[in-house]
């Protein structure tokens, strides 16, 4: 399923100097198979060294190019069979005119299998080399090179079977698969007409229930599915109580790589799988739930999403990112489960899922596997079976999806009975989203963050956005699309505002379906959660659920976060006032999203409401700003602006890890004049 939704396309990051780096052409070749095929010990490496190479990407669509050129060069050094890192390397050493150690890189990389002739002429990184005497004598290598052999398809290797429940992960059972940047490992399972043993050895009426339907066949029970401790046993379910689940179970050299440890951006697997992980990550300023991580590390939400499509589900302990601290998560998606605590929080959960997964008819089950639409069905049947949630209204109320969800509220039996009535075929496909058109920040003038966007991600189920600009709203246009099967079946879209103030936040449709929306959104200070007044939010959420006229959809999510570590006033008419980026000094932040700035800007306008400029205030004193975002050099015997300069915003990572953006003069001047003394805004006058 995930290849037929995977595109793998162009992905470029434009640099400071207008050059562009091409990455997704290069994620594989013909030669990294081969490295592979002859030192199978580099299949394991794949997943740290495809995080790296995410890591290198960032750093280049942020325009650190010195960060990303060493980065690249750890890879050459880690893993110098991989030809890929050394044309990367090539390309960037081109751009930043280190003519030698390019040429030096794209010998090498053609040493290794490089043999894109018509990229070598066409990538636009490599102009400066094309004028050299030494890339023609390249280029005749590479001609004259035999003939490269067709790149193979993603090799598949035998499936292991499973047996005493344990699904081994060894190099003989897996693959690097390309297309999905995951390692997969294939299993054969028995059949599931020739199990004998119950689904859960548990003495409670859920398991009752659930062993009587699998008994008389009309329950799929836990046959073919993989259960995957992600901590090394540190809170994980007991074989014993789960006779049908398969556990994960990986080789020495796997685990040697960490391929078995915390978050999984690492490997897939040919059955149904769902896992856990209690790990956290506790290194200052750094620390964070696992959940947390994969929404902030490169490439993560992808990787969930792909998760999601391909049957995979993991639960994970809030840890400290909800609670005391207040609500600390960048977004909520569908594509995990969080449990309200820390390690052995999760248990009940993993429960649920198992019943879930357990409690589907043999055909609904198999039908909703092999359409990717599973992992949906099972966030569905887990929202609506929480003891709260009576009606279909509760179903689309914020009770039913929060980011972080109470043990207490978990319902089996209610569970049991929801997924054992489902039928696949109603089942809605997951509400795809886009984004249309969206507000962006003006730079210079209302967000300073050029090289720090709005967007966190985009994925087709959910979609976040850090708020950076100054501006009282945002707004997002919005398309959701949900794949009808059956003719004559129209489906409706129900948009509901989860988290925020209500009154802040609107909702337009654009067409009877209610598939194009509008989303305005104004300024949110701290709030409280719905239903949880001990804890504080920054983060606004709206759901979206696809109604087929039988069954509601899993939630898709639109979430917007807003900065705790600023202080805002705006007027009656949206005009800001004051940012204070000290107020709220002491207050945690993540430093993987926010940057800390010492200074608070108070804006004045004249009496038509346009922008004047500002002040900007810090311990060391005050500086003035015009309304285009330049530092006032020369003023009139009025005060007004007659000479300014430009400033550029740099950001640093501190030593502690926290990022700092820094101001940087520009050596660009405007120059101002006025028709008469009551002109307070002035016009600049062109160079």
């Amino acid at each position: 399923m995930i290849h037929r939704l995977l595109t793998l396309t162009t992905r470029a990051a434009t640099l400071a100097t207008g050059t562009l780096i091409f990455f997704a052409p290069l994620a594989w070749s013909q030669s990294t198979q081969d490295a592979i095929d002859q030192n199978p010990t580099y299949l394991f490496s794949m997943p740290r060294l495809n995080e790296q190479l995410q890591t290198v990407s960032a750093a280049l669509s942020m325009r650190r190019l010195p960060s990303a050129a060493q980065g690249l060069l750890r890879l050459t050094k880690q893993y110098p069979w991989h030809m890929e890192s050394h044309y990367l390397l090539a390309t960037l050493h081109a751009v930043q005119n280190k003519t030698d150690l390019a040429f030096n890189s794209l010998e090498k990389a053609i040493q290794l299998g490089f043999s894109n002739q018509a990229l070598l002429y066409k990538d636009k990184n490599l102009a400066k080399l094309r004028e050299d005497p030494r890339f023609q004598q390249l280029a005749e290598k590479l001609i004259t090179a035999p003939a490269a052999a067709k790149p193979k398809t993603t090799p598949r290797k035998n499936a292991y079977p499973v047996r005493d429940q344990r699904a081994l992960i060894t190099i003989e059972n897996t693959i690097w698969d390309s297309r999905i940047r995951l390692l997969k490992s294939y299993f054969k399972f028995q059949e599931r007409d020739a199990v004998t043993a119950p689904v859960q050895s548990l003495k409670d009426a859920a398991a009752t229930e659930l062993n009587n339907l699998f008994k008389h066949g009309l329950a799929a029970g836990n046959v073919g599915d993989i259960y995957d401790n992600r901590d090394r046993a540190q809170s994980t379910l007991w074989s014993k109580l789960y006779p049908q689940l398969s556990f994960t179970n990986y080789s020495e050299m796997a685990a040697s790589l960490n391929i078995d440890y915390g978050l999984n951006t690492k490997i897939a697997f040919s059955g149904v799988t769902f896992g856990n992980s209690s790990a956290v990550i506790s290194s200052e300023p750094f620390w964070r739930s696992q959940a947390r991580l994969a929404y902030t590390v490169p490439g993560g939400p992808r990787k969930l999403f792909l998760q999601y499509m391909n049957n995979q589900l993991y639960i994970f302990p809030a840890n400290n990112d909800f609670g005391a601290e207040g609500d600390l998560l960048t977004t909520n998606t569908p594509y995990l489960i969080l449990s309200d605590g820390k390690s052995g929080s999760e248990k009940p959960f993993l429960r649920a899922v198992a019943t879930i997964l357990a409690a589907f008819k043999p055909a609904e089950k198999d039908f909703l596997a092999k359409s990717g639409k599973l992992m949906a069905a099972v966030q569905m049947v887990f929202r609506r079976g929480q003891k709260p949630i009576e009606t279909a209204d509760d179903y689309l109320s914020a009770a039913a999806h929060p980011a972080v969800f109470q043990k207490e509220n978990i319902d089996l039996t209610k569970m049991i009975q929801l997924a054992n009535n489902l039928k696949a075929d109603d089942f809605p496909s997951i509400v795809q989203l886009s984004v249309q058109k969206e507000s962006q920040p003006e730079p210079g003038i209302d967000d300073f963050s050029r090289n720090l966007p709005e967007q966190l991600f985009n994925t087709p189920a959910s979609i976040a956005r850090i708020i950076r600009s100054s501006s009282y709203t945002k707004t997002l246009d919005i398309q959701a699309h949900s794949a009808v099967k059956k003719p004559g079946k129209n489906v409706t879209y129900k948009w509901v505002i989860l988290q925020g103030e209500k009154a802040k936040i609107s909702i337009s449709p654009k067409n009877k379906s209610g598939s194009k929306v509008t989303i305005t959104s104004a300024w949110h200070d701290k709030f409280p959660i719905n239903g949880r007044n001990d804890i504080n939010s920054n983060r606004v959420e709206i759901a979206v659920f696809a109604d087929n006229g039988a069954n509601l959809s899993a939630p898709s999510f639109i979430t917007l976060l807003y900065p705790e570590n600023q202080q805002r006033s705006y007027d009656d008419h949206g005009k800001l006032l004051l940012i204070d980026h000290a107020a709220h000094a002491e207050k945690y932040t993540d430093p993987q999203v926010f940057a800390d700035r010492d200074w608070k800007d108070s804006f004045s306008y004249d009496s038509e409401g346009q922008l004047l400029g500002w002040v900007r205030s810090r311990k060391s004193g005050d500086t003035d700003f015009t309304r285009h975002g330049a530092l006032i050099l020369e003023k009139d015997s009025q005060g007004r602006a007659i000479k300014a300069e430009k400033i550029g915003y740099q950001y640093r990572r501190e030593t502690s890890g926290h990022m700092k953006v820094m101001e940087k003069p520009l050596g660009e001047f405007l120059e101002y004049q006025y028709s008469t003394d009551e002109d307070k805004l002035g016009t600049r006058i062109k160079n």
